[in-house]
This record gives structure tokens, sequence and C-alpha cells, in this order.
């Protein structure tokens, strides 16, 4: 039995755009995330995720952006998952299992 090779692109937005950076800092613009997906979907990517870095900490969501813009119009076919970076409070302190 061998396991699978999925190619899932994960597409960090910041204020509608797609940003690069290390560790969330010194962010720089990369692109339109609908067409930066687009491409990847015509490359075949397995499944998209549109990880918006800043909605948690300026309140905004991510959601409005991706499913008024992702339309089959668009050209993308894959599945795609719209997430959001949430930060815990501080009391909040997760474990596994």
């Amino acid at each position: 039995m061998s396991l699978a090779i999925r190619v899932i692109p994960c597409l960090d937005v910041d204020d509608g755009r797609v940003v690069k950076g290390i560790n969330f800092t010194v962010l720089r613009d990369a692109g339109d995330p609908v067409e930066l997906a687009a491409r990847y979907d015509a490359e075949g990517a397995d499944e998209i995720v549109f990880l918006d870095i800043t909605a948690s900490s300026g309140d905004r969501n991510l959601t409005k952006l991706s499913r008024t813009r992702i339309s089959p119009s668009s050209g993308i076919t894959s599945p795609y998952k719209i997430d959001i970076n949430v930060d815990f409070p501080a009391p909040f302190s997760p474990t596994m299992a």
C-alpha cells in the first residue's frame, strides 16, 4: 500500500492580497489570491487553502472576499478552504489527547 501525495497550496492573505514573509512579519505582496489559486488549480493542485493571517487581529472576515470572487467563471475547479488565523485568549491551553 502506498501513500498518495497531495498538493495543497496555502495562500496567506492580508488585506485581500497574497503575501509572503518570514514568521508572518516583513510581508511583501505576492499577487491576487484568485489569480494565484487559478494558476495552482491549472497546475494540478488537489485543494487550495486561503488563510487570512490577520483576520482575527483586524476583526475581518475573509469569506466575503473569496466567496464573491471564486466562482466557476474564475476557472478554479479544485476544492478550496477559507480559514482565518485565530488568536486564542491567554488562559486557553490546547492539549492533545
